[in-house]
Formats: C-alpha cells, structure tokens, sequence
C-alpha cells in the first residue's frame, strides 16, 4: 500500500505512532464505558425488576392461600403491562406454576410474539419460558410469598434486557464517535505543532544537508525551533558555516599557489625574453637615429615612417622594461629627493596632449622623500601617462602632494565608487594623480594590481603590477580610488626622509 520510502518517513512513522495511541484509548475508553454502563443499567433493570416482583408478591398473599387463580391472573397481567417485563410467573411452594399461561406471558411484546411465532400452539407454559430465556436476553429474579414466617411461594419475574444493550451500543457509538472527533482535533492539533516545532526543521535540515553535500557551501536552515531541535540546527549552520569559511580559505590557498606559481613561470620567461629582445631593438634604434641623420633631407613620408619606426620601438623598449622590471624587483638606491622636484622630471618626460588641461599642486615646501629616484619616477611617469590615456577625448588631470600624519588599513567600497587601501605608518607624503575619465569597474577594482590584466588595447597587464611592486619596495603603498563616468584617482604613498 505505502512504498518503503514513505513508510521509513519520518512523518509516515510520526503519524503511525499517533493513530495507534488514539485507536488504542479510544477502544479502551469504550469498554470501560460500555462495561460501566451495562452494569450500571442492569443494576437498575433488576432494582425495576425486584420491586415488581416485591409489588406482585405482596399483592398475591391472599389469593394465594385462598387458591383464587382468577385474582392472581389478574394481578401478573397487570404487571405485564410493563415492556420489560417479558413473563411474570406465581408459584406455590412446590414451584408450580398457579397463574395460567395466557397472563403470566407478556403478549404484547413484540420480541415475545416472534418468539412464539416459532413454537407449536399446543406449547405449555414451561415451553415457551425456555423459548424465552433461550431466544431473548433475560435478567430473571425471584420473590418470596411469605406469610409471616412461612413461605407460601414465590414470584419469578423475567426482565428484557433489550433496552439495556441497546442503550450500551448507543453509548459505545457515541463515546467512539466523540472519542474519534476529540481525537482527529487533537490529532490534527498534535501534528500541526509537531510539524512546525519537530518534522519542518528536520526536513529543512535534511534538504539543506542534501545540498551541503552537492556544494552549496551557503546552505542554512532558517527555520525557527526551540529546545534541542534549536540546538541541532544551530549546529548544523555554524557547522556549514566553518565549512564554507574552510573550503573558501583552502580555494584561495589553492589560487594563491597557481598564482604565485604562474608569476614564477611568467617572471622567468620575462626575463629570459627581455634580455633576448633588448638588444635587438637596440641596434634597430641606432639604425633609425642613423638614417635620420643620413636622411635629413629626405621627404617627408621618410621622415614618417621614420618616426613611427623610433616611436613603435620606444614602446615595445617600455614593454621590455615592464617585463625586467616585474622578474626581478632590483633594490632601491634610497636618496632625498623632494616629491616637487620628482613629478617636475617626471612631467618634463611625459607628452600632455592639448585636449587634456594639467592642474598641478605641489609645494615646494614639503619634506624631502627617502626613496629611489629612477624607480619613484618611473611609477610616477606611468601613472601620468595611464591617466592621460583614460581621457582620448580629453578632460583634466590634477596632480597634487601633500603632507599626511597616518592612513588606515583596509578595503572599502564607497557610495559611487570603490577605495583600496593599506597599512601605513605616520609621517608620508601622498602623491596623487586624478583624472577624469570613465573611470574603473569594480570588477577591474579587484583585478587591478594583477599580472596580465589590462583594459587598453595595447599593452600587456603589467604597468601597474611593475608600479605597486616598486612602491612597495620603496617602503610605501598604492590607494586607489575610482568612480564610474567620473574618473579615478591613484595616490602614491612614500616616507619623508629624516629631518
């Protein structure tokens, strides 16, 4: 009837449990009712039937004695009036029957004249009282007739209990049918409680077990529950939580380790393939300052061409220096070189396009830098050159330093943009270099620093890599800021030198 999987249910065996408690109080409490009832009914049946039969001994003294069997018909057909009583016989005291058969019979009952129906005409009376007795359910008593001390004969007086079963089968059915009413509202009652206090959070555990399993390493049971089902489902989600915070720690692990594995890969062939490179494009630059002076009177698709062969080499000698400079970090030759000084050599290096106004903010009055002045310069110039290329269609770039006490660490993500920040002791000047351009997604946020990760269509992922390393070998850091359709904002942080 029930596959084994419901029948293994927690709810099939839950509801089991119940039925059988209710089926099995519900019987008990009807037979004790029942046998409650039937005793307390026969008690008075008998009690009715007793005071009959005390009635018609009394009444049957002197008729008796006086043999005077019309009287004594007349007072058991009287009697027999009564619906229960099913017969009502006088006896002498040698037990024979002294009122006749047609009054000590009740006729008028209708289970006497089915009784009858079956039993020959001719039939006496001792007949037809064990038809009786054997074909209907019969309480009989007896009475004594006593006339002072002496007993003359007796009353016996057969009581239907008919009326008494048929009162206990009503009884029964009613205490069943209450019963199965009180226990279907206690049932129903029992099991809402249950499934919201017991079986809901165990089949929610279950299915959030169930998906722990197939990866979903946000699974949590949200339901509410108290006592020790609270207990287990709290367990279960700080359970599912360390597992998630393990698996995640162990994932980044693991792409640290690719990562620093690739960087390793990347930082060996960069040196191999930068110093293989250099040379070349060395003699290829002698070659075009060569023809340039050989050439000077050429036309001027020569001189183009020309050009833009120097200029295309210049680039990819850039590349190569990105390259040597993100396989081996060389270590900073510290000097004092103040922050004015250091972005004024670093603009007089860079190309600023007409389009783009250049708004500068440099005191000279700050405290000198300790640090490399080729490897700050050549961050410095990068980050330039980066922030007028964020504008093709010009804008303005702003340049500023100043004096700063401390920074905070972290990472922090604004309400129209996203900052990056980092541990910092007290005493730095901050360098920044703001553009106005479309600015970086936050996608592009946290891949920025990484290797090989660019948004131009030129280049190869690793100005800014270069960039952080050599401030950071520098003793400072990189902040980053950036809003969408505002633009972004870099800011080199170096130690002043000593006083």
């Amino acid at each position: 009837m029930f596959n084994e999987t419901l029948r293994q249910s927690i709810r099939f065996r839950f509801l089991s449990i119940i039925t059988g408690i209710l089926i099995v109080s519900t019987v008990v409490v009807s037979i004790t009712i029942a046998i409650n009832e039937r005793n307390m009914l026969k008690h008075s049946l008998m009690t009715k039937g007793h005071s009959f039969a005390s009635y018609i001994a009394k009444l049957s003294q002197d008729p008796l004695i006086m043999k005077d069997s019309i009287q004594l018909d007349s007072i058991v057909n009287e009697a027999n009036k009564d619906e229960d009583i099913m017969y009502a016989v006088v006896r002498d005291v040698q037990g024979n029957p002294v009122t006749s058969q047609y009054a000590s019979i009740n006729y008028r009952s209708q289970r006497v004249k089915d009784i009858l129906s079956g039993l020959a005409k001719q039939s006496e009376l001792h007949d037809i009282l064990a038809a009786v007795k054997k074909k209907g359910a019969i309480a009989e008593l007896s009475v004594p007739i006593t006339t002072g001390a002496d007993v003359i004969g007796k009353v016996t007086i057969g009581m239907s209990e008919h009326k008494v079963r048929h009162q206990i089968v009503m009884t029964v059915l009613f205490v069943v049918a209450l019963n199965l009413v009180v226990a279907f509202v206690l049932g129903a009652i029992l099991f809402v409680a249950s499934k919201k206090l017991i079986l809901d959070p165990i089949t929610e555990l279950a299915h959030a077990t169930t998906r722990l399993a197939q990866g979903d390493l946000t699974a949590q049971v949200a339901v509410k529950a108290t006592g020790e089902v609270r207990m287990l489902v709290d367990s279960f989600n700080r359970m599912a939580e360390d597992l998630g915070k393990r698996t995640r720690d162990l994932l980044d692990a693991q792409e640290e380790l690719v990562r620093k594995e690739k960087l390793s890969i990347l930082g060996q062939l960069s040196g191999s393939v930068g110093h293989e490179l250099r040379n070349p494009l060395g003699v290829m630059s002698n070659a075009v300052y060569f023809l340039q002076m050989v050439l000077a009177d050429a036309d001027e698709t020569t001189k183009e061409y020309l050009e833009i062969i120097k200029k295309e080499i210049d680039n990819s000698q850039r590349i190569i220096t990105d390259l040597l400079d993100f396989a081996r970090t060389k270590t900073p030759q510290v000097k004092a070189v103040t922050a004015h000084e250091l972005l004024n050599e670093c603009l007089g290096r860079c190309a600023v396009p007409e389009n783009v106004e250049l708004r500068t903010e440099l005191p000279e009055t700050l405290p000198a830098l300790k640090v490399d002045p080729l490897q700050m310069g050549q961050v410095l110039q990068n980050l330039i050159t980066n922030g007028v290329q964020a504008m093709p269609i010009g804008g303005a770039l702003s340049i500023s330093a100043k004096k700063v006490r401390g920074r905070t660490a972290g990472s922090r993500s604004e309400e129209r943009g996203t900052r990056t920040t980092s541990n910092l002791e007290p005493a730095f000047i901050e360098i920044s270099v703001t553009d106005t351009g479309e600015g970086i997604s936050p996608d592009g946020m946290k891949r920025l620093f990484q290797p090989l990760f660019t948004t131009k269509p030129k280049g190869i992922g690793l100005g800014l890599t270069v960039c952080k390393n050599l401030t950071e070998a520098n003793g400072g850091k990189i902040e980053v800021e950036s809003r969408l359709g505002e633009g972004t904002t870099f800011t080199v942080i170096l130690p002043v030198g000593e006083s």
